[in-house]
Protein backbone atom coordinates (compact mmCIF):
# COMPACT_ATOMS: atom_id res chain seq x y z
CA UNK A 1 0.00 0.00 0.00
CA UNK A 2 1.15 3.52 -0.97
CA UNK A 3 1.26 6.46 1.16
CA UNK A 4 -1.68 8.11 -1.53
CA UNK A 5 -3.98 5.57 0.57
CA UNK A 6 -3.19 6.41 4.01
CA UNK A 7 -6.09 6.91 6.36
CA UNK A 8 -7.10 10.16 6.92
CA UNK A 9 -6.07 9.70 10.48
CA UNK A 10 -4.64 7.46 13.51
CA UNK A 11 -5.68 7.81 17.11
CA UNK A 12 -3.68 5.48 19.24
CA UNK A 13 -5.64 4.96 22.52
CA UNK A 14 -2.81 4.08 25.71
CA UNK A 15 -1.96 3.53 29.40
CA UNK A 16 1.45 5.38 29.11
CA UNK A 17 2.94 1.92 31.36
CA UNK A 18 1.54 -0.02 28.61
CA UNK A 19 4.24 -1.82 27.00
CA UNK A 20 2.12 -3.16 24.19
CA UNK A 21 0.91 -0.09 23.47
CA UNK A 22 4.55 1.16 22.71
CA UNK A 23 5.17 -1.25 20.70
CA UNK A 24 2.42 -0.05 18.05
CA UNK A 25 3.74 3.37 18.81
CA UNK A 26 6.77 2.11 18.01
CA UNK A 27 6.17 1.22 14.78
CA UNK A 28 4.14 4.03 13.63
CA UNK A 29 7.47 6.19 14.66
CA UNK A 30 9.40 3.74 12.46
CA UNK A 31 6.97 3.43 9.47
CA UNK A 32 6.53 7.58 9.58
CA UNK A 33 3.01 7.29 9.89
CA UNK A 34 1.33 10.36 11.51
CA UNK A 35 -1.09 9.96 14.27
CA UNK A 36 -2.17 11.40 18.24
CA UNK A 37 -1.86 9.22 20.94
CA UNK A 38 -4.17 9.93 23.36
CA UNK A 39 -3.08 8.90 27.11
CA UNK A 40 -5.57 7.65 29.49
CA UNK A 41 -6.35 7.14 33.27
CA UNK A 42 -7.10 4.03 34.40
CA UNK A 43 -8.82 5.16 37.45
CA UNK A 44 -10.87 7.66 34.96
CA UNK A 45 -12.00 6.16 31.31
CA UNK A 46 -13.66 8.25 29.18
CA UNK A 47 -17.73 7.53 29.51
CA UNK A 48 -17.75 6.57 25.63
CA UNK A 49 -14.56 3.88 25.73
CA UNK A 50 -16.93 1.19 25.21
CA UNK A 51 -17.80 2.19 21.63
CA UNK A 52 -13.94 2.55 21.50
CA UNK A 53 -12.69 -0.60 22.78
CA UNK A 54 -15.64 -3.50 23.14
CA UNK A 55 -13.46 -5.41 25.08
CA UNK A 56 -12.12 -2.32 27.68
CA UNK A 57 -8.77 -3.04 26.58
CA UNK A 58 -5.68 -0.60 25.18
CA UNK A 59 -3.99 -0.19 22.92
CA UNK A 60 -6.41 0.46 20.10
CA UNK A 61 -6.30 2.14 16.88
CA UNK A 62 -8.87 4.04 15.52
CA UNK A 63 -8.56 4.41 11.63
CA UNK A 64 -10.67 7.51 10.15
CA UNK A 65 -12.34 7.98 13.42
CA UNK A 66 -14.63 5.16 13.45
CA UNK A 67 -13.16 1.97 12.87
CA UNK A 68 -10.92 0.46 15.16
CA UNK A 69 -8.17 -2.18 15.84
CA UNK A 70 -7.54 -3.75 19.15
CA UNK A 71 -4.42 -6.14 19.64
CA UNK A 72 -1.15 -4.72 19.65
CA UNK A 73 0.50 -7.36 16.97
CA UNK A 74 -2.56 -7.25 14.89
CA UNK A 75 -2.18 -3.18 14.76
CA UNK A 76 1.18 -3.97 14.10
CA UNK A 77 0.65 -6.03 11.18
CA UNK A 78 -2.30 -3.54 9.92
CA UNK A 79 0.58 -0.92 10.07
CA UNK A 80 3.33 -2.61 8.19
CA UNK A 81 0.46 -2.91 5.57
CA UNK A 82 -0.01 0.83 5.07
CA UNK A 83 3.22 2.00 5.48
CA UNK A 84 5.51 3.13 2.69
CA UNK A 85 8.60 1.39 4.92
CA UNK A 86 9.18 -2.01 4.58
CA UNK A 87 9.07 -3.44 8.34
CA UNK A 88 8.92 -7.29 7.46
CA UNK A 89 11.30 -9.51 5.80
CA UNK A 90 10.64 -9.74 2.22
CA UNK A 91 10.53 -13.57 2.17
CA UNK A 92 7.05 -15.29 3.24
CA UNK A 93 8.41 -18.07 5.06
CA UNK A 94 10.63 -15.37 7.13
CA UNK A 95 7.31 -13.72 8.23
CA UNK A 96 5.82 -16.31 9.53
CA UNK A 97 8.78 -17.30 11.82
CA UNK A 98 8.65 -13.50 12.88
CA UNK A 99 5.08 -13.60 13.59
CA UNK A 100 5.98 -16.72 15.65
CA UNK A 101 9.27 -15.74 17.88
CA UNK A 102 7.50 -12.32 18.33
CA UNK A 103 4.29 -14.48 19.80
CA UNK A 104 7.42 -15.92 22.30
CA UNK A 105 7.61 -12.83 23.64
CA UNK A 106 4.85 -13.31 25.81
CA UNK A 107 6.16 -15.71 27.91
CA UNK A 108 9.43 -13.31 28.16
CA UNK A 109 7.22 -10.61 29.99
CA UNK A 110 5.39 -13.06 31.79
CA UNK A 111 8.73 -13.78 32.81
CA UNK A 112 9.41 -10.47 33.75
CA UNK A 113 6.29 -10.04 35.70
CA UNK A 114 6.97 -13.34 37.93
CA UNK A 115 10.20 -11.33 38.35
CA UNK A 116 8.06 -8.46 39.54
CA UNK A 117 5.80 -10.63 42.00
CA UNK A 118 8.68 -12.71 43.35
CA UNK A 119 8.11 -13.23 47.19
CA UNK A 120 11.31 -13.53 48.27
CA UNK A 121 15.15 -13.75 46.74
CA UNK A 122 14.97 -16.92 45.97
CA UNK A 123 11.85 -16.68 44.07
CA UNK A 124 13.32 -13.42 42.06
CA UNK A 125 16.13 -15.74 41.20
CA UNK A 126 14.06 -18.20 39.88
CA UNK A 127 12.45 -15.70 37.86
CA UNK A 128 15.65 -14.43 36.27
CA UNK A 129 16.86 -17.91 35.52
CA UNK A 130 13.63 -18.13 33.61
CA UNK A 131 14.13 -15.16 31.76
CA UNK A 132 17.31 -15.60 31.00
CA UNK A 133 16.58 -19.06 29.44
CA UNK A 134 14.02 -17.67 27.40
CA UNK A 135 16.35 -15.66 25.70
CA UNK A 136 19.05 -17.96 25.40
CA UNK A 137 16.48 -19.87 23.47
CA UNK A 138 15.86 -16.26 21.58
CA UNK A 139 19.28 -16.10 21.16
CA UNK A 140 20.00 -18.28 18.38
CA UNK A 141 17.32 -17.28 16.07
CA UNK A 142 19.49 -13.66 15.74
CA UNK A 143 21.32 -13.08 12.07
CA UNK A 144 24.59 -12.70 13.40
CA UNK A 145 25.45 -9.12 11.70
CA UNK A 146 22.70 -6.98 13.41
CA UNK A 147 22.20 -4.57 14.71
CA UNK A 148 18.35 -5.94 14.40
CA UNK A 149 16.24 -9.38 14.42
CA UNK A 150 16.73 -9.82 10.48
CA UNK A 151 20.61 -7.40 10.12
CA UNK A 152 20.12 -3.85 8.71
CA UNK A 153 15.96 -4.16 8.73
CA UNK A 154 14.16 -2.85 11.18
CA UNK A 155 10.91 -4.60 11.79
CA UNK A 156 8.02 -5.29 13.27
CA UNK A 157 9.98 -8.02 15.75
CA UNK A 158 12.36 -5.49 16.85
CA UNK A 159 9.02 -2.50 17.79
CA UNK A 160 7.68 -6.14 19.19
CA UNK A 161 10.61 -6.67 21.84
CA UNK A 162 12.31 -2.94 22.50
CA UNK A 163 9.56 -2.41 25.21
CA UNK A 164 10.62 -5.15 27.27
CA UNK A 165 14.60 -4.18 26.99
CA UNK A 166 13.11 -0.83 27.73
CA UNK A 167 11.65 -2.33 31.35
CA UNK A 168 15.01 -4.82 31.84
CA UNK A 169 17.10 -1.67 31.44
CA UNK A 170 14.80 0.26 33.91
CA UNK A 171 14.76 -2.82 36.75
CA UNK A 172 18.46 -2.90 36.31
CA UNK A 173 18.76 1.27 36.98
CA UNK A 174 16.58 0.66 40.34
CA UNK A 175 17.59 -2.88 41.57
CA UNK A 176 21.36 -3.54 41.93
CA UNK A 177 20.43 -7.55 42.18
CA UNK A 178 19.18 -7.35 38.92
CA UNK A 179 21.53 -7.54 35.96
CA UNK A 180 22.02 -8.42 32.36
CA UNK A 181 25.70 -9.58 32.34
CA UNK A 182 23.72 -13.15 32.39
CA UNK A 183 22.03 -12.60 29.09
CA UNK A 184 23.26 -13.82 25.98
CA UNK A 185 25.88 -11.38 24.38
CA UNK A 186 23.85 -10.96 20.87
CA UNK A 187 20.79 -10.29 23.05
CA UNK A 188 22.40 -7.43 24.90
CA UNK A 189 23.69 -6.31 21.26
CA UNK A 190 20.18 -6.07 19.89
CA UNK A 191 18.71 -4.54 23.44
CA UNK A 192 21.57 -1.73 23.48
CA UNK A 193 20.70 -1.26 19.47
CA UNK A 194 16.65 -0.92 20.01
CA UNK A 195 17.30 1.50 22.72
CA UNK A 196 19.36 3.87 20.65
CA UNK A 197 16.70 3.85 17.90
CA UNK A 198 14.86 6.84 17.54
CA UNK A 199 11.47 5.63 17.15
CA UNK A 200 11.86 3.61 20.47
CA UNK A 201 13.47 6.73 22.26
CA UNK A 202 10.07 8.79 20.80
CA UNK A 203 7.73 6.07 22.38
CA UNK A 204 8.66 7.12 25.44
CA UNK A 205 5.61 8.68 27.44
CA UNK A 206 7.50 11.11 29.51
CA UNK A 207 9.78 10.39 32.79
CA UNK A 208 9.70 6.49 31.66
CA UNK A 209 11.77 5.62 34.77
CA UNK A 210 9.43 7.26 36.84
CA UNK A 211 6.68 6.17 35.44
CA UNK A 212 8.10 2.40 35.52
CA UNK A 213 8.75 2.85 39.15
CA UNK A 214 4.97 3.42 40.14
CA UNK A 215 4.11 0.38 38.06
CA UNK A 216 6.80 -1.81 40.21
CA UNK A 217 5.68 -0.40 43.71
CA UNK A 218 1.63 -1.36 42.30
CA UNK A 219 2.63 -5.03 40.90
CA UNK A 220 5.30 -5.84 43.94
CA UNK A 221 3.59 -4.13 46.83
CA UNK A 222 5.49 -6.16 49.99
CA UNK A 223 7.12 -8.29 47.55
CA UNK A 224 10.90 -8.86 47.29
CA UNK A 225 12.01 -6.52 44.53
CA UNK A 226 9.88 -3.25 46.34
CA UNK A 227 11.28 -3.39 49.20
CA UNK A 228 15.21 -3.66 47.66
CA UNK A 229 14.69 -1.00 45.01
CA UNK A 230 17.62 2.04 45.10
Amino acid sequence: MTNSSLPESLELFLFDFCPFAQRVQISLLQGELPYQAITLNPAKMPDDFATISPLGNVPILRVNTTETIFESAVINDYIAQISSISMEPSSELQRAQMRAWSEYSSGCFMALMQLLQAKDKEAFKQANATLISKFTILSKQLLTDGPYFYGQQFTTIDATYAPLFLRMQTIKSLFNDFSLTDLPENIVSWMLSLLECESVKKSVMGDFTAIYSDFIHEKSSGKYLESHLN
